[in-house]
This record gives C-alpha cells, sequence and structure tokens, in this order.
C-alpha cells in the first residue's frame, strides 16, 4: 500500500498541472509587496565569494582536483535555479530563509556551482527568484514574476564587472531557472559587447535555450577547447523524450519572453563537448551522488553512464544499482533535471579548466 501511494504522489507531482496548482499563488502578480532589492554592493546579496568560506569551495573525496581560487585567473558567474517551491508569493525574498536557503547553500553550491572552483573565483548572486509555477505557464503574472528575477541577476552582473571581476575572463553559469536569466543576460549584455572579448564559455544548463541562438551572434560549442560560445542540455532517462522545455518552456529571445513553442534546442554532450554527441559510459569521469543536506560528499562514481543527445535531449541509462544517488520525485518520471550537473560533474570540472587555460593561451 506504501509503495502504491508513493506512486500516486509521484504522479500527482511530476504533473505540470499539479505542480502549477500546488505552488501557483493565488493572488495576482501585481497584489503582492515587492520584496526588498538585494544591494550587490553588500556581500550579504552573495550566496558565493570567493573570498568567504561557502559551500562552493567543497571538491568531492577521492578525487585529483582542488579548490584553486585563491590563484585562478578567471572568475565564474553563476546563476542558481530554483528553490522557491512555495505558493506564499510570485517572487522570493533576496535571503529567504529555511528550507529554500539550505537548498541553495547545501544543495546548488555544492553540486553545482563548485564544479567551477578549480578553473575559477566563484560569484553566485542571490536575487529574489520566481516561484516554481511561473516556469509553468504563459501569463502576465509569469512573465512579470520572471521580470523581477531578472532585474536582480542584470544588476548583480553589472556589479560583478564593475566592482569585482577586474577585468578578468569569465564564465557564465546556470541552472534551470537561472539558465533563462543567463540567456538574456547574453543578449542583453555581453554578445556584441567588449565583454564578448572576456567571455570564456556559457554554461547555460538545464533550460530552453533554442538552436536560433546562433543567428543571434553565439556559437555553439563543438569542441572541447572552443571559447566564447554556449553549452547546454537537458537530462532525460534513455527512451524518454523532452518535450517540457523544448515545448512548453519559456525564453528569451527578440527581447521578450515567449514560449519555445517546438524550437529545435541546444544539445552539448558534456562527455565528448560535440553538439548533439553520442558517447560512451568510458568517458564519463565521475558523477557526483547527492547524499541528502546533512551527508558529507562522496566519491564521484566513474562510468555511471554514457550520454547521446537525441532530438534535443541528452539521454542517460543508469545501472539499477546505482540510482540512489541520482534519484528524487522527477526521476521516477524519466526527468533527470536536478541532476544535469551531478552526473556530469567531474567532467564539468576538467572542461571548465580546459577552455581556460585554452581562452588565456590564445589571449
Amino acid at each position: 500500500m506504501r509503495t502504491i501511494a508513493a506512486l500516486a504522489l509521484v504522479a500527482l507531482f511530476t504533473s505540470a498541472c499539479s505542480a502549477q496548482s500546488m505552488f501557483r499563488p493565488r493572488h495576482a502578480f501585481g497584489d503582492e509587496a515587492e520584496p526588498q532589492q538585494p544591494d550587490y554592493r553588500d556581500d550579504r546579496a552573495w550566496l558565493a565569494l570567493p573570498q568567504r568560506a561557502d559551500d562552493a569551495d567543497v571538491v568531492p573525496p577521492g578525487v585529483q582536483a582542488l579548490d584553486r581560487q585563491a590563484s585562478a585567473v578567471a572568475d565564474v558567474f553563476f546563476i542558481h535555479p530554483t528553490t522557491w517551491l512555495s505558493s506564499k508569493s510570485w517572487n522570493a525574498a533576496f535571503d529567504e530563509p529555511g528550507a529554500t536557503e539550505r537548498r541553495l547553500a547545501r544543495g546548488v553550491l555544492r553540486f553545482q556551482a563548485s564544479v567551477f572552483n578549480e578553473c575559477c573565483r566563484v560569484f553566485a548572486p542571490r536575487y529574489r527568484q520566481a516561484t516554481l509555477a511561473a516556469f509553468l505557464e504563459h501569463s502576465a503574472d509569469a512573465y512579470s514574476a520572471i521580470e523581477r528575477a531578472y532585474s536582480d541577476v542584470v544588476r548583480a552582473f553589472d556589479e560583478f564587472v564593475r566592482n569585482r571581476n577586474q577585468n578578468r575572463p569569465f564564465i557564465l553559469a546556470s541552472h534551470s531557472q537561472g539558465s533563462l536569466h543567463a540567456l538574456r543576460l547574453l543578449q542583453e549584455r555581453i554578445v556584441g559587447t567588449p565583454l564578448a572579448e572576456r567571455l570564456v564559455a556559457a554554461y547555460v544548463i538545464g533550460g530552453s535555450v533554442p538552436v536560433e541562438i546562433e543567428q543571434r551572434g553565439l556559437a555553439i560549442c563543438a569542441t572541447t577547447n572552443q571559447t566564447g560560445c554556449i553549452v547546454g542540455w537537458n537530462t532525460v532517462e534513455a527512451g524518454k523524450i523532452e518535450e517540457r522545455r523544448r515545448a512548453r518552456g519559456t525564453t528569451w529571445l527578440d527581447r521578450r519572453y515567449q514560449p519555445m513553442s517546438g524550437r529545435p534546442i541546444v544539445c552539448v554532450n558534456p562527455l565528448d563537448w560535440k553538439r548533439d554527441g553520442v558517447a560512451a559510459a568510458a568517458l564519463n569521469a565521475g558523477s557526483l551522488p547527492n547524499p541528502g543536506a546533512d551527508a558529507p560528499l562522496r566519491t564521484p562514481v566513474a562510468r555511471l553512464t554514457g550520454a547521446a543527445c537525441t532530438d534535443g535531449a541528452l539521454a542517460v541509462n543508469l545501472p539499477a544499482d546505482q540510482r540512489n544517488g541520482f534519484r528524487d520525485l522527477l526521476t521516477w518520471g524519466g526527468d533527470y533535471h536536478d541532476f544535469d550537473y551531478n552526473l556530469f560533474y567531474m567532467n564539468l570540472r576538467a572542461n571548465a579548466v580546459a577552455r581556460v587555460s585554452a581562452f588565456t593561451s590564445a589571449k
């Protein structure tokens, strides 16, 4: 009975309509008080900073990798995904406490932002993130919530460029909601500006990134060492088709938010770094299990899964006896979105180092 009940709960949760109902505020965007804006001159407005001890500094055990932020020649501006899972308001406070903060510090920083601590100093702003429901519909309320979140991200980026980056090369990195903001940031602040000359690469992962971004002046990465280009993927179980982001996802193009509406979606394989690539598990240098917020990091698992870009999705096939560290409610439906970074953690670390090295050598 417990198994049946659990499966019923999973089915409820993974239904877009049900999730929208659970997390959509009952009031209009314009009817709620605006949360206080973060001031990015204040270190408290930043989730991770290189001069401060935080969970972006961690390195998994059992690997030949180090936190090299103190000597790094480049920076990363990392935009975090959604951790505000609530119907109380369209946007969280930038310093929202409790479970939202815990998911950021013990989840996002440890398993995503820390990927870059070997190549770069890590800068990750807090922002008034939009609630999950804003990404499950196309409405004025949803777009207004996303716009508010982006208004913080762009102010944080401007502060990063003016006062924190010191004219160094930089990586733009993100996941999920953060990737929508990164996609807009690329188009509004980087492509076609002098900053493009300092962009090592953009890791815009777990988002609705249309292939036509190439027509907006940004190349899609096709090799391991290519720089000034964009990387992206959405991980699913082999045999599943990624329609949630390609068909119903929100993207930013032509100066407006709009539905993806079936546009071809970017997939760069993180095992061979080829556009629409197919790679065997032998190339997987290590997948980082998530043992839970209170548990110490585990040693990455080498050769856990191969990966194949298929119709814009990145298909994986995890052995049944290795799935416990890569499982949540979404994976029961074949969606490995929450593990887009974890499954390719060591490959991501090495690739960020390689691209920074290629960039500095060329310059």
